[in-house]
């Protein structure tokens, strides 16, 4: 529903309860103190309730201001007497918050502009935090987009009802003992020429270099963003001849088709081999060979990208451009997007929910690939498997687990800590999910428009979901459980003089970096977690800094993302966990390990039908509840919105991983 009017609060810096460090190359350098958390709230007419929530000496205070036409309300002082660590030695702050006003400001809603692009141009901005720089090599870690955006191809497309489309690949084979595959590509799809080089036809050796050079089995140098879960799925891929292309599976998955080489899901580009040969390493670093419908016209690095119409017709004629010319912005500042929006800067923005309500939906349209994002928590350092899964080093023992150095209370380490470690560990992560009010994130940060979530990976709106699975607020319950447990754990440098006495310890969330949905999610989780007595602190910085931790199966820290599988779009039977188990060393990992994730994710790979995947799927479900590794938050719905001014229609493929897809369907009016 959108309104005529909404009221905007806007409150400056206090001091006070949720902490949040900017942390590089695993070093403090920033600790700042905030106390309250604002709000934007809808509601009818002209009244505001305000509701600030403030910690006032281990205390929670509820404050409520009621605003009506221009009254202007302030924040009353409020002292807060914390303990943090800065740079390893223990400092206790004692502030005093300045009385601010709070500025009342009304915003009528959001109509859409003529638009001031260029003719024949359609301008779209994005988020994220870096496009990165043009890149043709899968080890290079050349954006999985690519096949999404209609640059590049990959082997399959997914229908709406589940079922694998052709595209390069035209048909496949599994062997009767799913011990391998036969893969059939099309013939007769050019190359793009790129600077004067022409690669020629696509053939099966192009396909095969593709995944080999990406696939961390087969290429140990690759940190293509797939490379470990290719390893965990299948062996080397062989061009037999010029149109067929066989693998071993190394573990069976029965959707990998509708994933792993498909758009909807996590597939790799096909890029030119000869142009790998012919060029050397260097260029192709810097030119993308593919085969997509658009060809990149420029890229600049972190700034945008400009892709045209290639020169013919595209030899699938579905997917034949209906512009000739988009630029991709990226913005990563939500707000500046709306801006560009709204003064028509732009054609087409990805927008928040609390910003697409503020639109009038009369002159904007919104697309969708079909999928909310969903946002959670993943408990890292629980690695509870003692050899390799899969891989060359299959059956080996596994390397000294360095996260069960030290006692944290939420990773649970078999023998080390004592025999309880794996239940007391168990029920701090329940206590710490009981402690999120996801219908509050759900309403502050997603403007209601989202859904809760309660266990990663599965939808709560399914036709299959139980309230059993649910995580319902109670922070009681949530100190009630860390207060029953032996403190022996590790508890930093918290404090003993709040709710939670001698059992408070000190935690870290870290937000994935590149959203600032996760970084807002990883504030409110933090501020839950100190309102229940807990030392607490935000980590924001970048995701490469953090990826070798993931690969090394090193971090400790509980994290917000959707690790792999968070799409609301995907089936309930579709295979989950491959990512928790050791079949990906080498590669992404959620951080956790389990055998019991190990079995439950073979039968749902390996289901014959999908009433067994379900099954097991289900099973899964029970487990990591039971376990309480993966707590939901809420699902974020994925939505460009666009000026109907300029542009005429836009319709994305349904997909599982990727929120901006077929964009040869833009139509310029």
């Amino acid at each position: 529903m959108f309104k005529a009017n909404k009221w905007k609060l806007i409150i400056g810096l206090l001091i006070g309860a949720a902490m949040t460090a900017v942390i590089a190359c695993g070093s403090t350098e920033t600790v700042t103190v905030v106390e309250t958390v604002v709000v934007e709230k809808q509601v009818k007419g002209d009244t505001v309730v305000e509701t600030v929530v403030v910690t006032e000496k281990g205390e929670t205070v509820i404050q409520e201001k009621t605003v009506k036409g221009d009254t202007v309300t302030v924040v009353e002082t409020v002292v807060v007497e914390k303990v943090v660590t800065e740079k390893g030695e223990t400092i206790t702050v004692v502030a005093t918050a300045t009385p601010v006003p709070v500025v009342v400001e009304v915003e009528e809603v959001i109509t859409a502009p003529t638009t001031n692009t260029p003719t024949g141009t359609v301008v779209i901005a994005t988020g994220g935090t870096g496009l990165g720089a043009e890149n043709g090599r899968g080890a290079n870690q050349a954006s999985d987009s690519y096949k999404n955006w209609g640059v590049a191809e990959t082997m399959f497309r997914r229908s709406p009802a589940d079922k694998a489309l052709p595209w390069i690949g035209e048909s496949f084979e599994i062997a009767g003992d799913l011990s391998s595959a036969t893969i059939k590509i099309q013939q007769g799809i050019p190359f793009q020429v790129v600077d004067g080089f022409d690669a020629g036809d696509l053939t099966a050796a192009d396909v095969a270099f593709s995944m080999n050079d990406h696939n961390g089995a087969t290429n140990p140098e690759s940190i293509g963003g797939q490379a470990g879960d290719f390893a965990g799925l299948w062996g080397e891929w062989i061009a037999v001849d010029d149109e067929t292309i066989t693998f071993d599976f190394v573990a069976y998955d029965g959707t990998w088709q509708l994933d792993y080489a498909n758009q909807s899901g996590q597939a790799f580009n096909v890029f030119s081999e000869q142009a790998f040969i012919q060029q050397g390493e260097d260029w192709v670093a810097d030119h993308v060979v593919a085969t997509g419908p658009f060809q990149i016209e420029e890229w600049l690095r972190d700034e945008s990208f400009t892709l045209v119409n290639r020169e013919g017709e595209h030899w699938l004629p579905e997917l034949e451009p209906k512009s000739d010319r988009l630029q991709v912005l990226q913005v990563s500042e939500p707000a500046t997007r709306l801006a560009l929006l709204r003064t028509g800067d732009v054609d087409m923005a990805s927008l928040e929910p609390k910003d697409a309500a503020k639109l009038d939906m009369s002159g904007f349209t919104m697309s969708s690939a079909g999928g909310s994002t969903q946002h959670g928590l993943f408990f890292s350092g629980n690695l509870w498997e003692d050899v390799y899964a899969g891989g060359p080093n299959e059956g080996n023992e596994l390397p000294t687990k360095a996260t069960f150095v030290h006692d944290l209370p939420w990773i649970g380490s078999p023998g080390k800590h004592g025999d309880d470690d794996l239940d007391q560990a168990k029920a701090i992560r329940r206590a710490l999910a009981l402690a999120i009010d996801r219908d509050m994130v759900n309403e502050s940060l997603v403007a209601g428009l989202g859904n809760v979530v309660h266990v990663m990976y599965f939808s709560a709106l399914h036709p299959n979901w139980d309230s059993k699975w649910e995580y319902a607020y109670d922070p009681d319950e949530a100190i009630a459980l860390i207060k029953a447990q032996d403190p022996d754990y590790q508890k930093g440098s918290a404090s003993k003089d709040g709710i939670l006495g001698e059992h408070a310890f000190e935690i870290s969330v870290y937000a994935q970096g590149g959203s600032p949905m996760r970084d807002a999610i990883a504030d409110a989780v933090a501020g839950f977690w100190a309102d229940i007595g807990l030392q607490t602190f935000a980590l924001h910085f970048s995701y490469q800094t953090f990826r070798p931790t993931v690969v090394g199966r090193t971090n400790t820290h509980p994290w917000v993302t959707g690790c792999d599988k968070g799409k609301e779009s995907n089936p309930w039977y579709f295979p989950k966990g491959l990512v928790q188990t050791t079949l990906t060393r080498g590669g992404f990992g959620c951080g956790f390990e389990s055998p019991v994730i190990l079995d439950l994710y073979t039968q749902m790979a390996e289901a014959p039908d999908e009433a067994l995947a379900t099954a097991a799927a289900t099973e899964y479900l029970d487990y990591v509840y039971d376990q309480n590794l993966q707590p939901g938050i809420v699902a974020v719905p994925d939505g460009f919105y666009w000026n109907n001014s300029k542009v005429k229609s836009f319709e994305m493929d349904i997909a599982a991983a990727s929120g901006f897809n077929s964009l040869w369907n833009i139509e310029i009016k």
